[in-house]
């Protein structure tokens, strides 16, 4: 299994809205110039990204991660990172997870907000 998956979501704008949701799998050094092909998916190459990161353990469920999103949105405020966060626009958020589903203990995951720099 790759690691870390990245799930990028972009919160609903109402109650009736879904939030959307890209998951992403890193590809290790020695496969990038020639990722294996899959069908329905594509190759995403990133630039340079700066992001602001509060890591958490246990399994990733739902309610959680936006318990984890608000707590990190919430501890940049008044910082110096806050201005750069709202220059991304709007909140968008990415969930890390590193352990294979098979790992029950010693998880390891995060939740990204990008900054603008």
């Amino acid at each position: 299994m790759t690691a870390p998956v990245v799930t990028d979501v972009l919160p609903s704008d109402g109650p009736f809205c879904e939030s959307s949701f890209t998951v992403s799998f890193y590809v290790p050094a020695k496969n990038q110039a020639d990722p294996p092909p899959a069908e329905g998916l594509h190759v995403q190459r990133w630039a340079t990204t700066y992001v602001a990161v509060r890591q958490f353990s246990g399994f990733v469920a739902d309610y959680d991660v936006g318990v984890e999103a608000a707590t990190l949105q919430a501890s940049l405020a008044d910082t110096k990172w806050a201005d750069p966060v709202a220059k991304a626009g709007k909140i968008k958020y990415s969930v890390a997870q590193y352990n294979s589903p098979f790992e029950h203990s010693g998880r390891v995951n995060e939740i990204w907000f990008s900054l603008q720099m």
